[in-house]
């Protein structure tokens, strides 16, 4: 019977690598802590940011803790192979000693010479010749093989070696990281508690929040529709061209009149130019570049509970990404930029089209692009903007048509 989650056990080489990746992640989550760090007073941007800090790091220390029983388990296999390697060597040991004896007792030169001018004829005199021979040979080789294994058994010592002295190194880390999850639990709470004082103030701002998301949503939906209608009335013309051009080319009455019918039809139509992006990015799903180098998802898309106001749910139209000050918005994948506007309460936004997808960046500060521009995947559009809290957040989000997306499903995994 196979062990349970034997597929799904992880290697040294991706916890190695898990555990690099969740120490870059606080390293980003200190650098953007500091940007707040002159300004005394318990923020949600804060909060936001310790809060990553504490999941990341409880992350670490599962990581170490999978890594440890690896090492155990490869511990206990090395001394499995030098027990039998030791027992190895005691065996041939054994053999040696005994061919050894053997020897020494046929050893005299006399006995030798009697034993090989006893044969009674010349064949049989050179078998017990070749006999001594293999012997000889025999014995060699059993001193050979010794001194192998021996090598073979003093590696894995120094390995076994090596791996104790990684499990100690890592025992360490690990106390270490529980020392500061405490200390981070701590802050968490310190600052949940100061905010919380602050119910009135966090609410009021919430319900301005709550305004200017829905000034950025209306603002979006009439964009959208209004790209739709333009696409849909695009692609309409250049049917009915086509199917004016088959008219004109119809040898019967009634394909023209069935040509007529199509013309009448009504409905969304999409150019092939518009098929071939929506195709594009629709590939790239998980895999888009995020719109900023460093950063966080400090919330995410749909509804969620408040993290201080208890009974509060809120709702986002995208994802909440904290990051450094003055950071550099990118475009996610190549496009058109179809609208920049400024939305009070959630500053500059740039809407970039891609076939009948659309991604929309707010909180934008001096904005490097403008109306009807083609950008590329990468391309800078501005940098994020601050709050009075001096905190950096990019509202994120992406659309179909008039559908909203969770962009996590669609944001390459870091």
């Amino acid at each position: 019977m196979w062990p349970e989650n034997a597929y799904s056990q992880k290697t040294k080489q991706q916890l190695e690598r898990e555990k690099k990746e969740n120490l870059k992640r606080i390293a980003e989550a200190n650098k953007i802590l500091d940007e707040t760090k002159h300004k005394k007073t318990a923020t949600i941007g804060k909060l936001s940011v310790i809060k990553q800090k504490m999941e990341t790091t409880t992350k670490i220390i599962k990581n170490v803790s999978e890594e440890i029983s690896l090492l155990d388990e490869e511990i206990i296999e090395t001394n499995s192979i030098i027990e039998a390697l030791q027992e190895d060597i005691a065996k041939m040991k054994a053999e040696y000693a005994s061919m050894a004896y053997s020897a020494q007792k046929t050893g005299n030169s006399i006995d030798k010479l009697s034993f090989l001018f006893s044969a009674e004829s010349f064949n049989q005199l050179m078998m017990r010749m070749k006999y001594f021979e293999q012997y000889n040979q025999m014995r060699k080789r059993q001193i050979k093989a010794i001194s192998h294994v021996n090598r073979i058994l003093q590696k894995e010592k120094s390995a076994l070696n090596d791996k104790r002295f990684k499990k100690g190194d890592l025992l360490q880390f690990k106390v270490k990281e529980n020392e500061n999850l405490i200390v981070i639990k701590d802050e968490h709470d310190h600052i949940v508690q100061e905010l919380t004082k602050k119910e009135k103030e966090i609410a009021k701002e919430l319900e301005e929040k709550k305004e200017a998301v829905h000034r950025l949503d209306r603002l979006i939906k009439d964009l959208v529709r209004k790209e739709i209608e333009r696409a849909a009335a695009l692609a309409r013309a250049r049917a009915k061209e086509e199917a004016e051009r088959r008219k004109a080319n119809a040898k019967t009455a009634k394909e023209r009149d069935k040509i007529d019918e199509e013309i009448k039809k009504e409905g969304i139509f999409e150019t092939p130019e518009a098929k071939q992006i929506n195709t594009s990015f629709q590939a790239n799903k998980s895999f888009l570049i995020w719109p900023v180098k460093h950063g966080f998802i400090s919330q995410g898309f749909g509804r969620r509970s408040h993290p201080v106001l208890r009974g509060v749910v809120i709702e986002n139209l995208g994802v909440d990404i904290q990051t450094n000050k003055d950071e550099e918005v990118r475009s996610v994948f190549d496009g058109k930029i179809s609208a920049v506007a400024n939305v009070p309460g959630m500053g500059m936004v740039v809407m970039i089209q891609h076939g009948n997808y659309f991604t929309v960046y707010a909180r934008v500060k001096n904005v490097t692009v403008s109306t009807g521009h083609k950008v590329k995947s990468k391309d800078v559009l501005g940098q994020v903007s601050g709050d009075k809290d001096d905190v950096y957040q990019l509202q994120f989000q992406i659309w179909r048509s008039n559908e909203k997306l969770d962009p996590e499903e669609w944001l390459l995994k870091k």
